[in-house]
């Protein structure tokens, strides 16, 4: 790792990073582990805890059965039971502002609806305070984080059901919401790690069943290939400067307990559906070649599109995106690929097996995109918020929702898909040195796309598979 970086910076990676170590635990200390890091709500920010009217998530329900047909016999069936307490969010707001002459709750200006980090495992919005109360100030939003249901519980695509029902809450509320709806307009996206791809799937899914988009989408060290496949994810360096682990089954499914015996229970019905219905869905031989290494989804679900968005046939014709990742973090290859393949989908049809029916797809308008890699950085940075990049980035991540969520008319739609910089592209990538200064992409960055592999599970040895099912 870079010796630039504050000592700061190095004990409090050490201490993230033993977060994610200890495969000895059992799946619910892994989580306790991950969790266990919320920070207190600063004097500045109100918190407002809500409960969603069932009515969101069934008509989430609706779309996801229609729109996922075609998956459906390789997807976990609990997801549409939705007897399970319920879908809960908050709202998190500068004090004194959205509220009325009564003192009372309301909807101002510009909203980011946030999907927090955890890989669908862990996480949740208390977690997240730190990182929503700076972005509600700094990009002068209201900022509604949704705590969309965990794995290996509520697998895919329980999370994006969820996701889907927290933007028809904001964008169609009923009485019970107390604000009037929320124009498209003034929303953005905002998603860390899993949470970033999770915000990926659910403009992609929005924009396959025509409704209406968000104005942006901030990704914040996006999980975008649920395969591993990029090679970056394996680089030994790896080992030394990101807060992942270099495995292809995270987190490990460790000693047994109520989680992993209930999540076996499952896997195994899933696995005995798969192969009795034997279905075609697109995906590669690799899959099945070994055991299941997700507890999110089954291995012949991982390159569905709102599963792994950089493996989908096309990504175009989505709200302008602002993608961050650090140039020592596993899933930069993964990330780098989404966002060349993304801002320009007739050159990037990759991987073969997904796109061999990009001819018909109505989606191949460029995406606006602003990639960004940061020299040296791990995974999620940003969560070191001392260090001068990370400082950085952030303030670049609050200019891209005030630029791009609207809060009057006069403020043209930053959703439009035609829109391109100023030389004529769609892409504007970028890297960031430790000093913060700007350079065009090095060669060490774009190398990636020129593998052949993409989207093909690695023949690695792992004794401790998720599952043998």
């Amino acid at each position: 790792m870079s010796q630039s970086f504050s000592p700061q910076y190095y004990e409090t990676f050490e201490f993230i990073k033993s977060k994610f170590s200890g495969s000895n635990l059992t799946l619910e200390e892994a989580r306790h582990q991950m969790d266990d890091m919320t920070v207190p709500i600063p004097d500045s920010i109100i918190v407002n805890e809500v409960k969603l009217d069932d009515k969101y998530r069934i008509k989430s329900k609706e779309y996801l059965e229609d729109g996922l047909k075609k998956y459906e016999d390789v997807v976990d069936e609990k997801w549409k039971d939705l007897d399970d307490g319920g879908l809960y969010g908050e709202w998190i707001r500068v004090k004194d502002e959205g509220e009325d002459s009564d003192g009372k709750f309301k909807i101002t200006g510009r909203v980011a609806l946030y999907f927090f980090g955890g890989g669908y495992f862990a996480g949740s919005s208390k977690v997240s305070r730190g990182h929503t109360s700076v972005i509600a100030e700094k990009a002068e939003c209201q900022v509604f984080a949704i705590d969309y249901h965990l794995s290996p519980q509520h697998q895919f695509p329980a999370p994006l059901c969820d996701a889907l029902a927290a933007y028809f809450y904001l964008t169609n509320p009923g009485p019970e919401a107390g604000f009037e709806p929320i124009d498209p307009k003034r929303i953005v996206f905002v998603g860390v790690s899993a949470g970033g791809g999770l915000a990926v799937s659910t403009a992609m899914f929005l924009r396959d069943v025509g409704l209406p988009l968000p104005s942006g989408l901030v990704l914040f060290s996006p999980w975008v290939d649920l395969t591993s496949s990029m090679p970056s994810y394996w680089e030994p360096e790896m080992d030394k400067s990101d807060l992942m682990l270099g495995r292809l089954c995270t987190p490990p499914l460790g000693p047994p307990g109520p989680m992993s015996i209930e999540y076996l229970k499952r896997a195994k019905i899933l696995s005995d559906k798969i192969k009795q219905k034997k279905p075609k869905v697109v995906g590669h031989d690799s899959f099945t070649k070994i055991p299941r290494i997700r507890l999110y989804c089954a291995n012949e679900a991982l390159a569905i599109p709102y599963i792994s968005p950089m493996l989908a046939e096309s990504l175009g014709n989505l709200p302008p995106i602002l993608c961050q990742t650090g140039g020592g973090e596993r899933f930069r290859d993964s990330i780098v690929l989404f966002g060349f393949k993304t801002s320009d989908p007739s050159k990037y049809q990759l991987p073969k097996y997904a796109t061999e029916n990009f001819d018909k797809s109505p989606f191949k308008k460029p995406t606006k995109v602003t990639l960004e890699v940061y020299d040296d950085a791990c995974h999620c940075f940003f969560v070191i918020p001392f260090e001068k990049i990370s400082q950085f980035a952030l303030n670049r991540a609050f200019d891209f929702i005030k630029l791009h969520a609207a809060v009057d008319e006069s403020i043209p739609d930053g959703s439009e898909n035609s829109a391109t910089y100023e030389n004529g592209k769609s892409l504007n990538a970028i890297a960031i040195n430790l000093n913060c200064d700007i350079r065009e992409l090095d060669a060490k960055y774009v190398d990636c796309l020129k593998f052949e592999n993409i989207g093909v599970l690695p023949d690695v040895n792992e004794p401790d598979y998720v599952d043998n099912v």
